[in-house]
């Protein structure tokens, strides 16, 4: 210990005696070692931290798939979940629940809107979770008939009823129906998402017809000694044995499990994680070659010092750990200023992602784990970084290097394994700055879409109807007309609309139709198409003229014609020229019972299932022929949208004074919300280009310099010899292209692979394989490392040759 403690206290005297070395080392490090950080903890808190319960690694989620059809995933029907509880032995028990909008209206009168979840009584005790206050659910709360009640979420209880221990017992307004607040939940349990409240899942099996009703998210807890391989083995036993009792609900339904957390993160982003993870351990690695140069060229001028050691009788064991030793501290100083960045990026990433409502357990902090990930950074950079300087200096001839009588000369040569540094520099900046100009690419395209209808001077908001207040279709119409007829009085409020679906693809949803006249052989060959379902104004609200027809009126009713507007996409692909305006179709299959709809107008394409994707074929019917119970309010403003909030509120509030507003933004807002990961993952890769050209520029101008001042007197030979400066310059810029040659064409070969790894992740409207990026990246690499090796080669001209030829 005492020896190491000396090589410690050595080894920052001589980084001390040479800042500059140091203080490059120390940033390369630092970012690396920062990036690095904020990339682990995102990926440990997003796919790995897993939900804050006991032995949460037993809690799986169940669901239902359809391979013949290739539906890899499904909801399961209340009959399925009901078999399946009585049929399994793998579980110790299994819950059921849906997520949904509440509606709480307390004694103030004031109604709000909360995320809530519609869980089976079983469900916290599987979860092994209790209430702070009050009681869960026990058996026979979830059965029919049973008295309403509701839990309250920690930060629902504190911030609307101010930490009030005696709300529980206390009845509120739950969906339109008096129910009983019998618990509160601790601070921080927000299962299975980011729910406010808890109210029972009050089902009836009895009453619906097998596969009808409400679908289910379905999860439960394994057994001591079950494995997920062998409960998966029995469900799909158990779905084999209902399709074959109930073949019109079940044939080739199947069952998958998986750990919960599975559910809500996909194959995909656990991809992009693993690839930025992957991108961020290059741009580390960029940072240790880098320091490795710069040790390497320091090792070189240090080989009569090391000589010396050895001859006075150091073993070669111990000069490599006094250079280590040196490693370590730079190191250590990087990792410590990387910790704090990767604090800062910890917090900016969280930033970014707060308005997207991510799952509770989504934890993404810095914390021990993240700690100790960097203390085996710092080792493994500073063995990394060290050990190949630390064998080339340690084993150079003794003898030789005694022998040589200019001061700090050296045997040591380094310049190739130095050179071979650079490339593998180049080759993997070039590979991370070709992915950060896609994403760029693609950021600057989703910024730049053309969507054909006003954004900046809408005002949205959603709001749902209950069955209890609004049990039949002409209750909702009723509601509808009059509250888009009292917010489109609102001064400052040029139109107003209600609809079920957005432009930009907001709660957007699909399904299969007939064209009158074709023929399908099987269910499956029914088209799919988006549908949204608007009142009148809707097309004059956004900024729209349709292209051919005319919009929905208020003859358009239930009594009416049946009536559909297409898109321009949807006549192109199902009328091919002709006019779809008075054509005809129907939704559903061969066993619907949905009337003909007849095309009435063509509307321009709106984005109906988002600007990310390929702009899709689809419908809009009337909101007065197929009436929702959930829809959005929407007004065209002359001034700032958020600014009629109130009186939107108000408007709502003197038809029923129990329906609150949520989701209450800008059209603008809301589409954000769909892309949103495609601004902040397509930030962190430029992120990531940007401090791999820094690191890759200073590498080339650190080992080009060096290279340079070895040469001091072939350069004085030369140029005592009639060689001119720009002979000079010419010389040592070759020997810098011909790394950046060879660095390029690795690097762009690493460029493809990662560009095709990304390709359906975070890339919008931009191909992997984008020859202009590529030459893009490869002319900026070759300027910068150029003007890297132009400085030094410049300062070398301007050397006196009478000096030079005296240079020790």
């Amino acid at each position: 210990m005492e020896a190491l403690l000396k090589d410690i206290r050595y080894g920052a005297r001589m980084l001390i005696k040479n800042p500059g070395l140091a203080a490059i080392s120390v940033l390369a490090l630092a970012l690396g070692i920062g990036l690095s950080t904020t990339m682990f903890s995102i990926v440990y808190g997003a796919l790995y931290r897993g939900l804050p319960f006991e032995d949460s690694y037993e809690l799986m989620h169940l669901e239902r798939n359809n391979l013949s059809e290739d539906i890899e995933s499904m909801e399961v029907t209340i009959h399925d979940f009901v078999d399946w509880r009585e049929q399994q032995t793998s579980f110790e028990d299994i819950a059921g629940y849906y997520q949904g909008t509440v509606n709480v209206t307390g004694s103030e009168g004031l109604p709000h809107r909360y995320d809530g979840a519609f869980m089976s009584a079983n469900a916290f005790g599987i979860l092994q979770q209790q209430p702070a206050l009050g009681r869960g659910f026990v058996d026979g709360d979830d059965g029919p008939g049973a008295p309403p009640t509701i839990i309250l979420g920690f930060a629902t209880w504190r911030d609307q009823y101010g930490s009030d221990a005696s709300i529980v017992g206390r009845t509120v307004r739950v969906n339109g129906e008096p129910a009983t607040v019998i618990g509160v939940m601790p601070e921080g349990f927000e299962f299975p998402i980011a729910e406010e409240v808890w109210v029972p899942l009050r089902l009836d099996p009895l009453e619906l017809e097998r596969g009808d009703g409400t679908t289910l998210e379905v999860f439960g807890r394994l057994k001591d000694g079950v494995s997920l391989d062998m409960a998966t083995a029995e469900f799909g036993a158990i779905a084999k044995r209902l399709a074959l009792e109930y073949p019109e609900s079940n044939e080739g339904v199947g069952a998958s499990i998986k750990p919960f957390t599975e559910e809500y993160i996909g194959e995909e982003p656990t991809r992009l994680l693993w690839v930025m993870m992957t991108a961020v351990f290059l741009v580390l690695i960029i940072a240790c070659v880098n320091v490795a140069n710069l040790l390497l060229a320091r090792a070189a001028v240090r080989t009569r010092e090391i000589a010396v050691r050895t001859a006075l009788g150091a073993s070669r064991g111990r000069v490599i750990t006094q250079l280590l030793t040196e490693s370590f501290v730079l190191t250590l100083v990087g990792g410590v200023i990387g910790l704090g960045l990767g604090w800062v990026g910890v917090r900016a990433f969280n930033a970014a992602i707060v308005s997207t409502d991510p799952p509770f357990w989504i934890d993404i902090k810095i914390d021990i784990v993240a700690a100790t990930f960097v203390i085996g950074l710092v080792f493994g950079a500073s063995l990394l970084a060290g050990i190949f300087p630390a064998l080339q200096a340690s084993g150079t001839n003794v003898n030789e290097v005694l022998k040589d009588e200019s001061r700090g000369s050296s045997s040591l040569r380094m310049g190739r394994f130095s050179r071979a540094l650079i490339v593998v520099e180049v080759a993997l900046a070039c590979g991370l700055l070709a992915v950060a100009g896609l994403t760029t690419k693609s950021v600057v395209k989703l910024k730049n879409i053309d969507y054909a209808f006003e954004l900046d001077d809408v005002f949205t908001a959603r709001l749902g109807l209950f069955e209890t207040d609004y049990p039949d279709d002409a209750a909702r119409v009723r509601f509808f007309e009059e509250l888009q007829e009292r917010v489109a009085a609102i001064p400052g409020v040029r139109s107003a609309t209600v609809a079920a679906t957005l432009p930009g693809g907001l709660n957007s949803w699909g399904g299969r139709f007939a064209v009158e006249g074709e023929t399908y052989d099987r269910d499956q060959d029914y088209p799919a198409t988006r549908q949204a379902v608007i009142s009148t104004d809707y097309f004059e609200t956004f900024g729209v003229r349709l292209l051919r027809g005319r919009e929905f009126t208020v003859q358009d009713n239930a009594d009416g014609l049946q009536v559909v507007i297409v898109n321009q996409s949807f006549a192109n692909r199902f009328f091919q020229g002709e006019e779809a305006i008075g054509a005809r179709l129907r939704l559903g299959t061969s066993e619907t019972e949905e009337p003909w709809l007849t095309i009435v107008g063509v509307a321009p394409d709106l984005h109906m299932d988002g600007p990310e994707n390929e702009e899709p074929w689809g419908i809009y019917v009337p909101i007065t022929q197929t009436v929702p119970r959930f829809a959005f309010i929407v007004a065209q403003t002359d001034g700032a949208p958020m600014a009629v909030t109130p009186q939107v509120r108000d408007a709502v509030l003197a038809i029923d004074q129990n329906l609150p507003l949520y989701w209450v933004r800008t059209l603008r807002e809301g589409i954000y919300q769909n892309v949103w990961f495609y601004y902040v993952f397509g930030t962190l890769f430029m992120i990531f280009g940007g401090v791999a050209l820094f690191l890759a520029t200073v590498g080339l101008y650190g080992v080009m310099s060096f290279s340079v001042s070895r040469r001091t007197k072939e350069v004085g030979v030369r140029m005592a010899l009639g060689a001119e400066g720009a002979d000079v310059v010419r010389m040592v810029l070759r020997q810098g292209l011909l790394l950046i040659g060879i660095g390029l064409l690795f690097g762009l070969l690493i460029a493809v692979g990662l560009g095709y790894l990304l390709g359906g992740l975070i890339l919008f409207d931009v191909e992997p394989f984008d020859l202009t990026n590529l030459a893009l990246i490869a002319l900026v690499l070759t300027a910068t490392s150029m003007l890297a090796s132009f400085i030094p080669a410049r300062r070398a001209t301007r050397v006196n040759p009478v000096v030079a030829l005296r240079y020790e």
